[in-house]
């Protein structure tokens, strides 16, 4: 591929050669053929120790003397050497002295001209390219750094979660400890099954949303081991959202709210109603319910959303949208992601 891409570079020069030998130099095709061969060769083979040193001598954020000095001593010395191999080479063709080979041409001052042209744009070349790998590198970088950023951000908005959550579900195991020693058996052999889904760690930061429905039903089930009858939900979830990505906790979290806001804060208890649905694009789910005032009940909710508005933020921008609609007649929370297959789960 390499050797290609040269042999089409030094081409066009190659042809421009015969034809000046042919019109300027009165040759004959089959008589500019060897010379042009063995001329834009010659320049070619030499074209590599200048690749080389530019490569040595990278472009310098600030241009200084010695760098065009360098410059300027190495191009005169690859005119010279250029001149002098092509007329040695050609001496030993013919058997003619070198310098009568050098007085018999005219053109020698033109040939040095024409070495340093060459030389100028085998450098010239060689820092474009140098330059543009240099930027594909720092986009890489920057990116790469950008990733970084991401990731430390999840994972610090998610050891901010991980607490809040264990919090909670300490809680209301301490309720039934009180209450209901029996059940509370039950809900710690339940939190110990959530608690590894909560050690999850995913290199995208999303999980199947099939994963986190069921991660969202154990934790109602956990919790309808305290609240009972007074925990009602309604569930509509396309069988499409399944594979859909989501980051983990986001409908937990939902859910979580809804049962602190509607259902501790009211002796009769509430409603919860979770909605998910897929289009080609998105992914929309929400979380309504019943609750009195609109507010939510605890300062631990509003941890709880706001950790996950950051964390939609962080990994989809401003593609992903979270929005809370408060009312009298209950409490809705709402996220939209782009849709997408889990890389985790293919």
């Amino acid at each position: 591929m390499r050797v290609a891409a040269v042999i089409a570079a030094w081409l066009p020069m190659f042809v421009f050669w015969i034809v000046l030998a042919v019109v300027y130099g009165r040759m004959t095709f089959s008589q500019a053929l060897p010379l042009a061969t063995l001329t834009i060769g010659g320049a070619a083979l030499l074209g590599i120790l200048v690749w080389r040193f530019c490569v040595r001598m990278p472009w310098p954020q600030r241009l200084r003397a010695g760098f065009y000095a360098r410059h300027t001593l190495a191009a005169s010395l690859y005119a010279v050497v250029w001149v002098g191999g092509v007329t040695s080479i050609e001496t030993l063709v013919t058997g003619r002295p070198v310098w009568r080979m050098l007085l018999a041409t005219g053109v020698i001052g033109w040939q040095l001209l024409m070495g340093l042209w060459l030389y100028g744009g085998i450098a010239g070349f060689s820092y474009a390219i140098q330059t543009q790998k240099r930027a594909h590198e720092n986009e890489r970088r920057a990116l790469q750094a950008e990733g970084m950023l991401t990731a430390a951000r999840l994972d610090a908005l998610r050891s901010r979660l991980h607490p809040h959550f264990l919090f909670n579900a300490l809680h209301t195991v301490a309720a039934l400890v009180r209450h209901d020693p029996a059940q509370a058996e039950s809900a710690i052999e339940k939190l110990g099954d959530m608690l590894r889904y909560s050690l999850l760690e995913t290199d995208s930061g999303t999980v199947p949303f099939g994963e986190e429905w069921a991660f969202t039903r154990r934790y109602l089930e956990f919790e309808q081991t305290r609240y009972g009858d007074r925990l009602t939900v309604d569930i509509a979830i396309d069988d499409a959202c399944t594979s859909c990505s989501v980051p983990p906790f986001a409908l937990q979290t939902l859910v979580e709210n809804a049962v602190r806001h509607s259902i501790a804060t009211r002796p009769e208890g509430g409603r919860i109603e979770i909605t998910a649905r897929a289009s080609e694009t998105q992914l929309q789910v929400r979380v309504r319910d019943d609750g009195g005032n609109g507010l939510p009940a605890q300062n631990g909710t509003q941890i709880g959303l706001s950790s996950l508005r950051e964390r939609l933020q962080a990994i989809y921008g401003d593609a992903a949208q979270l929005t809370i609609d408060s009312s009298p007649a209950g409490f809705e929370v709402s996220f939209t992601v782009p849709r997408s297959e889990d890389a985790d789960d293919e």
